[in-house]
């Protein structure tokens, strides 16, 4: 089915818009949150929540830039834009973030088509987020991928109680060197979480980054994610 945006109202007032991606089929699935990359709810990121639409899953892209400039989406390969949005992954507000993801999840609860279990997943800025929720929000499932300030958050680590799954490139640039070590040290007293390393670089999921980009990293990290999620239905 094709998705469509909707408007989701926020906890402590206001509302956001979200890129909505239902299954084709009528039984009721798992949820999935799926949180942006830097640059907004892009034609990737919808083309993405299509994706796994389309392995089964309820899936809802959500605003997380709302706060700052609702509907921001900004073209990675304009550098303006690319400044635009580091500054907003600069200046947004984490645990208002988390509240936002928390709505999107009851929202997504709501929903005949989902059965009530809800995964988080995320990339880049997004996997950060994916990150806060797991430890934060008690999902019943948790992909990070790329997190890019995970590592600031590691004291948070501890409070993971789902199945987490961290995709990290062995080359990103855009996180520490020993990220997969410092994750690890702060889950290694946690039952299912597992760290999957692939030998790319940061984005490697994102198909419309030639420079980033690694078809058989995406392949693996999202088989696996898929996976992860199938355990909820």
């Amino acid at each position: 089915m094709p998705g469509q945006m909707i408007t989701i109202p926020a906890t402590n007032g206001g509302s956001f818009d979200a890129w909505l991606s239902l299954p084709s089929g009528t039984d009721p699935v798992p949820g999935i949150v799926l949180l942006h990359e830097i640059f907004g709810v892009t034609g990737w990121i919808k083309d993405t929540a299509d994706m796994f639409a389309e392995h089964g899953f309820c899936v809802v892209a959500p605003d997380m830039f709302w706060r700052l400039e609702p509907n921001f989406v900004a073209d990675f390969n304009i550098p303006e834009e690319r400044q635009a949005s580091m500054r907003h992954k600069a200046a947004i507000d984490h645990d208002k973030a988390v509240d936002d993801i928390a709505a999107a999840m009851s929202h997504l609860k709501s929903l005949p088509h989902c059965n009530g279990r809800i995964g988080i997943t995320g990339f880049c800025t997004g996997g950060t987020l994916a990150f806060l929720a797991a430890t934060r929000l008690k999902p019943d499932a948790a992909a990070p991928y790329y997190g890019t300030q995970i590592h600031e958050f590691l004291d948070e680590g501890k409070n993971i109680a789902c199945p987490t799954i961290f995709h990290m490139g062995t080359e990103d640039d855009h996180v520490p060197a020993n990220i997969a070590e410092l994750v690890g040290a702060a889950v290694s007293a946690l039952p299912d979480i597992a760290i999957h390393l692939y030998e790319t670089g940061h984005a490697f999921a994102h198909t419309e980054r030639d420079d980033h980009y690694s078809a058989e990293s995406a392949r693996q990290a999202h088989a696996r994610t898929f996976e992860l999620f199938d355990a909820l239905r």
